[in-house]
């Protein structure tokens, strides 16, 4: 099986590291590459001196798109920058390639319609990256809310924040895409993004959102560096007050989702991987999973990728979640921007 590889930062080497180990040497790689930056990453982040990227998992380079695309791919892996995902998506698209599209769409929604068009007629299979669906987290949240413990839900409130100056400690932050906007950048976009995918998910899209932030810190980007988002949906019949913050400040980070019910609550936090829940008068229960492992994740969502492509069905994530979660984050930048709400049939 042929993997074209679109981009070899950090997240793309994830993704060949684990299929190599998924699929072994039926995996052949090959890589669309504009820098070809040297830099070879271990599952933790660190650089491994010495390393050659390319070498070690044997991948044959282009630095013509088109070139690579006409190597006849079994599946486009799309991760590069994320101001560059639509128009890598649409020329692959339109080969009728199956496309693995990492988190955002895009930073607009230019040529969104005509990447659902094509996909539809060359029966494309599109896999969102979001692999934060498949948090332990994630799923004892759905659970959680399936047996109704929590009785009615009554509010949401979220929050991921990281300090961008110590996020990739071998780059200098300035220059990365998320400081740049335009290469799609700021927390909205490359952080956010996350749990407006879970929340719109989960308790559903909203009609219309407020959202407050901008640039406020010394931070050396073009792009806000915290956001606030409110807005309310309907779940279960009944409105929901959602609120999401990010910013790009937070040391030690935060990731955490507070769902607050007429009978309880449960607190989410992702990066412990723990959940506490409160039910009525009851003692809190505390619940952590020291053997999850967060590269699990996005190995189940390449497996998840790779059977619907097999069975020739819409995936577990599809292109209009991926969609859905880019109007909230769009939305919410033009609420900043106008210092008003937005109606999210708008965008």
């Amino acid at each position: 099986m042929k993997i074209l590889m679109v981009g070899l930062g950090s997240i793309g080497q994830r993704h060949v590291r684990n299929l190599r180990r998924l699929y072994g040497d039926n995996i052949e790689f090959i890589a669309y590459r504009v820098r070809r930056l040297q830099q070879t990453f271990s599952d933790a982040m660190k650089i491994r001196d010495g390393v050659s990227l390319e070498e070690e998992y044997h991948i044959t380079c282009y630095t013509d798109y088109e070139e690579a695309l006409d190597q006849n791919p079994d599946a486009v892996f799309i991760t590069n920058i994320t101001s560059k995902h639509m128009e890598c998506a649409l020329s692959a698209a339109k080969r009728g390639y199956d496309i693995f599209m990492e988190k955002p769409v895009s930073d607009s929604m230019e040529g969104v319609e005509e990447l659902k068009k094509l996909a539809k007629e060359n029966q494309c299979v599109i896999f969102m990256g979001f692999q934060n669906r498949y948090h332990i987290c994630t799923r004892r949240l759905r659970e959680i809310l399936d047996s109704k413990v929590l009785g009615k839900i009554v509010s949401v409130d979220a929050a991921f924040c990281e300090r961008l100056t110590t996020m990739h400690t071998y780059e200098d932050y300035s220059t990365t895409y998320m400081a740049r906007k335009d290469m799609g950048g700021g927390p909205i976009l490359n952080l956010q993004i996350h749990d407006m995918d879970i929340l719109q998910w989960i308790f559903g899209m909203p009609e219309k959102l407020m959202a407050v932030g901008g640039k406020n810190s010394n931070l050396k980007i073009d792009v806000e560096d915290h956001a606030v988002i409110s807005y309310q949906t309907i779940y279960e019949g009944a409105n929901v007050t959602v609120t999401t913050r990010s910013d790009f400040l937070q040391f030690p980070p935060t990731h955490r989702i507070v769902v607050v019910g007429e009978k309880g609550r449960v607190e989410l936090d992702y990066n412990k991987s723990s959940v506490l829940l409160y039910v009525g008068d009851e003692e809190p229960s505390l619940e952590t999973y020291p053997d999850f492992q967060r590269n699990d994740m996005f190995c189940q969502e390449e497996k998840d990728f790779f059977a619907s492509k097999a069975n020739r069905q819409e995936s577990a994530i599809p292109l209009q979640d991926g969609i859905d979660g880019l109007k909230i984050a769009l939305a919410a930048k033009k609420s900043i921007m106008n210092s008003e709400a937005v109606l999210l049939n708008e965008i």
